[in-house]
């Protein structure tokens, strides 16, 4: 969950209905894709499901917008949240959690997940995560299992 395969430049390009050459640095996940192009196409989400993410479609047209304080991400048993300045790593299988200030260590070498000054913030990002991916993980196709999300289970 390093930031150099997390930070992955999206490209759109659309000539006469995308301003050309502009960027932004807007946290946008994996999870917004799906939203972001159905809107940009004027079609509807898939009724019945309660998909992640949220449509980035006017930033890409220039217009204003609201952009989220965070993303979220999973690879394999690994969870993150990211927000512009932190980001906390969960393993759900019990490997070791992490914490890092991506503005004073943008290489992620010092984790922070242990130091007393931190531990609210670790906190407030553990239980981001945990709500976020309780609200939008689906029983039967989570690989990591709704189990470990009970508060009860929780450090």
């Amino acid at each position: 969950m390093y930031d150099t395969s997390m930070r992955v430049p999206l490209i759109f390009r659309h000539p006469g209905r995308l301003p050309a050459g502009r960027t932004t640095d807007v946290l946008f996940g994996a999870y917004d894709l799906l939203p972001t192009v159905l809107d940009y196409l004027g079609l509807p989400l898939p009724e019945g499901r309660n998909l992640p993410g949220r449509s980035f479609a006017a930033a890409l047209a220039g217009e204003p917008f609201d952009a989220p304080d965070a993303v979220f991400g999973e690879y394999a048993r690994t969870r993150a949240i990211r927000t512009e300045d932190f980001k906390f790593v969960h393993r759900c299988d019990g490997g070791p959690d992490e914490l890092y200030d991506l503005r004073n260590d943008p290489d992620e070498a010092h984790n922070l997940i242990d130091e007393p000054d931190h531990r609210p913030r670790m906190l407030t990002l553990r239980d981001r995560l945990f709500a976020w991916f309780e609200r939008y993980a689906e029983v039967g196709a989570d690989p990591v299992g709704n189990e470990y999300l009970r508060p009860a289970d929780r450090k």
